[in-house]
């Protein structure tokens, strides 16, 4: 065990960058672009116990390895900058006001300028089954939250910022939680694109991951609940 440490601790940056990357959103990606396929007006998949409680183990699986990894590789929380306060709560429920605005504005902005369907693409994405569990709802909610900003935004802006610049790492950031959404659709794209560069920049400037993992458990919340 001690010799497995060892090597993982010699490996370079740029092969622990795509171990992770590959290893958290590496399915979640390949499946999107093959839901990209789904012909046009069919309705993805419903969300169901079973699928949050699929979504939750493979969250919580995937979780439990790259936290192994990354000790061993010397990341702590504090180097994510994921710590609770009641003072960054707040600031993450600001956060996730600012970003619904914004997500409306931009898909009526698509709307009135490019005579965006929005109606026929918000059919498109998943809609709540009828017998949803409230508390699986909320867990997988949570799991989701932490588990997305903790590696989209905390680590690969973390890893990426002081070789590449704030900027370049944002970028990534934004790519990966796009490619990661595509299932979805105009409506991922419209979602995912102007959460990546908020959520990145304040993360980039404040090294707070908290608010963000806030913001996203709500939005998530918010989204199943009116599904």
């Amino acid at each position: 065990m001690n010799q497995l440490h060892e090597a993982i601790r010699r490996l370079p940056a740029g092969v622990e960058f795509l171990v992770v990357v590959t290893w958290a959103f590496g399915l979640p990606i390949f499946s999107s672009i093959l839901w990209l396929g789904t012909p046009e007006g069919e309705a993805l998949p419903a969300f169901t116990n079973a699928t949050l409680v699929g979504a939750l183990t493979f969250e919580v699986v995937q979780l439990i390895f790259l936290s192994w990894f990354l000790r061993i590789r010397g990341w702590t929380l504090e180097k994510f900058g994921l710590a609770f306060s009641w003072r960054a709560t707040v600031v993450g429920v600001a956060l996730l006001a600012f970003t619904y605005a914004v997500l409306v504005g931009a898909q009526y902005a698509a709307q009135l300028i490019f005579d965006f369907d929005l109606a026929a693409a918000a059919a498109r994405i998943a809609k709540t089954g009828p017998e949803l569990n409230m508390q699986l709802m909320f867990l997988a909610s949570v799991v989701d939250g932490i588990f997305e900003e903790l590696f989209v935004a905390g680590y690969i802006i973390t890893a990426l910022a002081e070789r590449r610049g704030m900027w370049a790492a944002i970028n990534v950031s934004v790519v990966v939680r796009l490619l990661a959404h595509l299932y979805a659709g105009p409506i991922g794209v419209m979602t995912a694109v102007p959460m990546g560069l908020i959520y990145g920049y304040v993360y980039a400037r404040t090294r707070q991951l908290w608010p963000l993992v806030v913001a996203h458990v709500l939005l998530d919340l918010i989204a199943m609940s009116v599904g």
